[in-house]
């Protein structure tokens, strides 16, 4: 489970920083890059809000799949 975190971390580590760098290094006026910001901020948290949504369901399947065991071994 800490390998996902970890991963998800990463990913939108690098993304963002990817997503930076093209910003900057692209030549455009002020307009243009505002605008650009502005919608790349926006995928950005349209990616990060799935991925919560993605890891939110993978949490509770995870434990739902360990309740039984935990159970079990409460009663032993």
């Amino acid at each position: 489970m800490k390998e996902l975190i970890k991963g998800a971390a990463l990913f939108a580590g690098g993304a963002l920083l990817g997503a930076a760098a093209a910003l900057l290094l692209a030549p455009k006026n002020g307009k243009e890059m505002r605008n650009d910001i502005k919608d790349m901020a926006e995928e950005a948290k349209k990616q990060v809000r799935d991925y919560c949504e993605k890891l939110k369901q993978e949490l509770g399947n995870a434990a739902a799949e360990q309740a039984p065991e935990a159970a079990e071994t409460k009663e032993a």
